[in-house]
């Protein structure tokens, strides 16, 4: 497969971390959160993906970003969602009633995209709101996640 310059360099870091490629097939509805404005996306495995938009406003250089990191967390022991390079086709946001999302973003992004492995019920997640009952989080886990101390 043939792409521009971005998503060719987009693939070849995919490749060295072992991604798997998936194709959108249905685009469920945007996350209307965060500069980004991701969505949850259905792909031709199954699956449910956060999908992050290279046409989106931070551009594919954050889309690079976000898959080192998030690599980087996976090879620091952290529990990151499964990330996978996802092909976008420009019809399949063609019924989005938002004019920004379905230009700006869908159709900008058309071609090779970064989504992460949907976790379901954590969209408008609210720890403070939340009563997780005992020992469903281990604390050791969530402090690793949320603090980090110079060593």
């Amino acid at each position: 497969m043939k792409y521009s310059t971005f998503a060719g360099i987009l693939y070849q870091i995919g490749l060295q971390f072992g991604l798997r490629t998936v194709r959108a097939t249905r685009y469920v509805t945007p996350l209307r959160e965060g500069g980004s404005l991701p969505a949850i996306v259905e792909a031709d495995d199954c699956g449910l993906y956060v999908l992050k938009f290279r046409g989106a406003g931070q551009g594919p250089l954050a889309l690079v970003a976000e898959l080192v990191a998030g690599e980087i967390g996976r090879a620091l022991g952290l529990r990151v969602p499964e990330l996978v390079l996802m092909e976008l086709a420009s019809e399949l946001g063609r019924n989005e009633p938002d004019y920004e999302i379905r230009v700006t973003w869908l159709l900008a992004s058309a071609g090779l995209n970064l989504a992460l492995d949907y976790l379901p019920g954590s969209v408008m997640f609210d720890p403070c709101r939340c009563r997780m009952p005992p020992g469903t989080v281990d604390p050791e886990v969530a402090s690793t996640a949320v603090c980090s101390t110079p060593s």
